[in-house]
């Protein structure tokens, strides 16, 4: 496994945004991926697991520790009645849609959600209260030390955009495989449910984003109430709050990633004033960003 240094990240997010890496490689193997830590340890740096990039914001300066791209080589797939083995980098439309031709899902309204199977599972993607959780039965993770562990559904602790995987000490886990449980579908329900998704995805912004910024607070999803503030439209640089939704940050062309970290401190900011809400990032933020202008 080749280790490459200072790596542009801006390919490899969704944003189109983010700076050098310092170390960076993409494993083929768990036995890899084990290698890898043991690099990160013997500099004495910190790592970071980099899928399909689609719900994090890197900074500009770049990432002074290890990134261990899980991609191509970690997209297998295996289906066996009604359990499915899937790996971490594997996009989690095309488990869906793989899964719709043999007539198997429960899922199925998660089709459009961008990012890999392991992403969905740390953050728990769902969509019309159906989520990716419910369905895992397992993950097969190694830990910082490098030894391998298979983890039950009870201990990953999943709840509204959240999981095990986003805590201490677990946050540092990597994920290698999950082992999911799926139902038999009727065929025209699969393909109805995932149009209907896909269609309304259809109607997010299409410039580059991350998605769902900040996670909904209780009694009022996040979009709404940015719009409630007449917020939409407003810029920082060349980032936007997107015209067509509320809480999606959008990449005009250009944006740093400090344009789109100033846009997230000043709805933060706003709504706090004004509501008394504390919005949370749903976007994970690599590196290291300035206060913006008050």
């Amino acid at each position: 496994m080749r280790i490459r240094e200072f790596v542009p990240l801006s390919n490899y997010t969704s944003y189109g945004i983010g700076g050098p890496a310092r170390y960076f490689c993409q494993p083929t193997n768990p036995a890899e991926v084990k290698t890898a830590l043991s690099f990160a340890r013997e500099k004495n740096i910190p790592y970071y697991v980099l899928g399909k990039g689609t719900n994090v914001l890197i900074s500009d300066a770049g990432l002074a520790g290890m990134v261990i791209h899980l991609g191509k080589d970690f997209s297998r797939l295996t289906i066996e009645s009604h359990r499915v083995i899937a790996e971490s980098g594997l996009a989690l439309n095309r488990l869906i849609h793989t899964l719709a031709e043999q007539h198997l899902g429960g899922f199925e309204v998660l089709a459009g959600i961008p990012g890999s199977i392991a992403g969905a599972v740390v953050m728990n993607a769902g969509a019309y209260r159906v989520f990716i959780g419910d369905y895992i039965e397992a993950v097969e993770v190694i830990t910082p030390a490098g030894q391998f562990k298979t983890m039950a559904n009870t201990q990953l602790g999943f709840a509204y955009r959240t999981s095990i995987f986003q805590t201490r000490p677990f946050h540092k886990y990597i994920i290698l495989r999950t082992h999911l449980g799926v139902l038999p579908r009727n065929e025209n329900d699969i393909k109805n449910a995932i149009g209907l998704s896909l269609e309304k995805r259809r109607q997010h912004p299409q410039l580059p984003s991350c998605g769902s910024t900040f996670k909904n607070p209780p009694g009022i999803p996040a979009g709404k109430l940015i719009d409630e503030m007449g917020l939409k439209g407003i810029r920082r640089g060349r980032a936007q709050i997107a015209p067509q939704h509320g809480n999606f940050i959008v990449n005009l062309g250009g944006a740093t990633a400090q344009d789109i970290y100033n846009l997230i401190r000043f709805v933060q900011a706003e709504i706090k004033e004004e509501r008394g809400i504390t919005l949370q990032t749903e976007v994970k933020l690599w590196g290291e960003f300035k206060n913006p202008p008050a």
